[in-house]
């Protein structure tokens, strides 16, 4: 009776210690042990940077902000630079890039035509001016003995060379003076929200909790509309902030299609509910010929697309086929 006895007392106190413990989702993402959102991500205010003379493309015209919004996200996934958007009487105007000189300029009027956009033009005019240095406090930093340095700053640690640092906006779901806060919060986050979860360190001492890393405000919006649907996240709004930019996801030319649709909400509701799901966290959409169309990748080579592709049919996507962009 005595060894019962002290058995049921052993399951229970391991039971006490394992609700205790922090879940996984605080030190450790769905994406991996190495990845940035595992780190403590130091803010920097993009509205304190200086501005210079420079150019800036202009890309087009739209008479209302939703197309302008989209015209916006097709830009930014297809050339991976800020793009702004300028409501003037009665029209937006899209322009892209931050161009420091006509040169740079005119690199990236270039890379906007072989993507498509045929007639862009540059135009001088007051851009942010770049830094050598301007991501090196926003490097994430893992904190991995919780022992701050003099400065009070928790020593850099390089980021994946898979990530590139660029600007685009995160859905922020809370602040607060207290890390452990911040940590739960992003704990119970992790269960229902498929993104990458960062803690954010602003420069007052906020621990921010941000998800996403949003090339376009049209992406932002749908998911912060999204998650306000539940009560706890009633007050998120959209941050426009430096992003980690996954290049390994979309680095090659070879792609898989696996649907196409007749509007932008059904496409991303097919990633969000289909592919996602499946772990096929490199889907996107690009518009094309008046449809929203699905792919996957992108790939280095036509074997590695084909491998994709045959999981792909395996999971019932039969009508997934390779293309090249």
């Amino acid at each position: 009776m005595r060894s019962i006895i002290l058995t049921v007392i052993a399951i229970i106190v391991t039971s006490f210690i394992t609700s205790c413990a922090p879940s996984a989702g605080v030190n450790k993402s769905a994406y991996g042990p190495n990845d940035p959102s595992n780190k403590i991500v130091i803010e920097e205010d993009l509205a304190k940077r200086d501005m210079i003379d420079g150019y800036r493309i202009k890309i087009a015209n739209a008479d209302t902000e939703p197309e302008a919004l989209l015209i916006e996200k097709q830009v930014a996934e297809a050339v991976q630079e800020p793009v702004y958007i300028e409501f003037i009487v009665d029209k937006y105007m899209i322009y892209a890039g931050d161009c420091q000189n006509k040169e740079e300029a005119n690199i990236l009027k270039d890379k906007l035509i072989s993507s498509g956009f045929e007639k862009v033009y540059s135009v001088p005019k007051k851009v942010f001016k770049k830094s050598e240095t301007v991501q090196e406090p926003f490097v994430p930093a893992e904190e991995t003995s919780n022992v701050e340095s003099d400065a009070g700053i928790e020593s850099p640690a390089p980021v994946a060379t898979s990530f590139e640092q660029i600007i685009g906006y995160r859905v922020q779901i809370g602040a607060f003076q207290d890390k452990e806060k911040a940590e739960k919060l992003k704990e119970i986050a992790s269960r229902t929200i498929r993104e990458r979860i960062y803690i954010v360190r602003a420069q007052d001492n906020l621990y921010k909790v941000q998800f996403g890393d949003y090339l376009a405000r049209i992406d932002a919006e749908k998911k912060r509309d999204e998650v306000r649907q539940d009560p706890t996240y009633a007050d998120a709004f959209i941050q426009n902030s430096y992003i980690l930019y996954d290049t390994s996801a979309d680095s090659g030319e070879y792609f898989i299609q696996v649907g196409a649709f007749s509007s932008q909400s059904s496409a991303d509701d097919f990633i969000s509910n289909k592919l996602i799901p499946g772990g096929y966290l490199n889907s996107s959409v690009y518009y094309d010929n008046n449809l929203y169309k699905v792919i996957v990748g992108g790939y280095n080579s036509n074997s590695d697309a084909q491998a994709v592709k045959e999981k792909l049919n395996g999971s019932g996507f039969e009508g997934a086929w390779i293309i090249q962009k």
